[in-house]
């Protein structure tokens, strides 16, 4: 699993089920409230301010205003909002920035994630996810979507680029 993620150069996440636990609630006036990790958002953090050079993408089949402002809060290089073949928006990321299958990390977990788990040199799901998606990924987070699962990926992906330890010691140099 380790070997894989150290040729990541680009984690893609759907959205409802891997960053939130799949809920949303609509008010009386039509509006829309989705809850995300905390845990996930200092993942993506870390990420950016390790300096690992990695894309981060979010591909969601449900546009959602609210998955627009936690993207730009986290500062996700890309957002597919309201994306329902979302092979195409992956074939397209590829195009875009020159990367090959086995360098993309994508986690999902509904059927409508198959086309890219199928695809990328390390597919994840999650526990809460059906097991034919279970089934095509290489790896099943400990956590449930919407509760650190994305942490977990990022943990791993941090920790096949070297020396956990030293990067965890620089992140904390930084903070202080």
């Amino acid at each position: 699993m380790l070997n894989k993620l150290k040729n990541i150069k680009m984690l893609i996440c759907d959205v409802d089920g891997i960053l939130t636990d799949g809920k949303f609630i609509i008010d009386s006036d039509g509006r829309e409230s989705k809850m995300f990790h905390a845990l996930d958002g200092v993942g993506f953090v870390m990420l950016r301010m390790l300096n690992l050079n990695i894309i981060t993408v979010w591909i969601t089949g449900r546009e959602a205003y609210s998955t627009q402002i936690r993207a730009e809060q986290l500062q996700i290089d890309e957002l597919y909002n309201g994306v329902i073949r979302k092979i195409d928006a992956y074939n397209e990321l590829k195009e875009k920035y020159n990367i090959n299958d086995n360098e993309i990390c994508f986690i999902g977990d509904d059927i409508i994630d198959l086309p890219i788990l199928e695809k990328v040199g390390c597919p994840i799901s999650v526990p809460n996810a059906p097991e034919y998606v279970k089934n095509a990924s290489i790896y099943v987070t400990q956590k449930h979507g919407g509760e650190g699962a994305v942490r977990e990926v990022i943990d791993l992906i941090i920790q096949s680029k070297g020396d956990f330890e030293n990067h965890l010691n620089s992140l904390i140099d930084e903070l202080k």
